[in-house]
């Protein structure tokens, strides 16, 4: 979990570090070695990551999280087959959430708004009560210059958690942004198609 989190938190180099230590008590942990081989393409080593992936893969290839990272290797590695793996992460965990927005997050973080965009979309359906999800889908809205979508679902956010200062910060900037970054959105929307 440490490991996951560091990713998160954008800290590829700790998460790395993290990882190392935990594998020398766990050096079998297919999640682990999912997570190190993510550190790992966030990093730019992609000939480690890819190895780490193959390990998670043998180790125990029937967990979401595993083809997820999976994913988000060959994502690194600009490969097609990426979309495979993402789709047989939402088919290990039919009708969860988390690995729904989990997917959205490496999509999001690759640029690829369009594709985040339907998997937060996907979440939402299976968990509306949860602010994180709106926050996210507005982010992502947002990203694509769907601007009243994007204030819709960080609304939906605030209101979920009204103490959520993100949801109010995107908001504002929200606001504060012209017709020229909406068009901007307009048209990458149309390019992504």
């Amino acid at each position: 979990g440490q490991v996951r989190m560091l990713i998160e938190l954008g800290q590829h180099h700790d998460a790395n570090q993290w990882a190392d230590k935990a594998l020398e008590r766990f050096p079998r942990d297919a999640e682990l070695l999912a997570a190190k081989a993510v550190a790992l393409a966030r990093c730019g080593d992609l000939q480690g990551a890819l190895a780490f992936s193959d390990s998670a893969m043998e180790e125990r290839g029937d967990a979401p999280y595993v083809w997820l990272a999976r994913g988000e290797v060959l994502l690194a590695w600009k490969e097609s087959r990426a979309d495979y793996c993402f789709e047989k992460a939402l088919l290990l965990a039919p009708g969860d959430w988390f690995v729904a927005w989990l997917g959205a997050r490496v999509r999001y973080y690759y640029k690829q708004f369009v594709l985040a965009l339907k998997l937060l979309q996907q979440a939402v359906e299976l968990n509306a009560t949860h602010f994180l999800l709106w926050l996210e889908l507005g982010r992502c809205q947002q990203a694509l210059g769907m601007a009243g979508p994007a204030r819709h679902s960080f609304e939906q956010a605030r209101q979920l958690n009204p103490n959520c200062q993100d949801a109010r910060s995107e908001m504002a900037r929200l606001s504060s942004l012209g017709a020229g970054s909406r068009l901007r959105g307009w048209w990458r929307r149309l390019f992504n198609r």
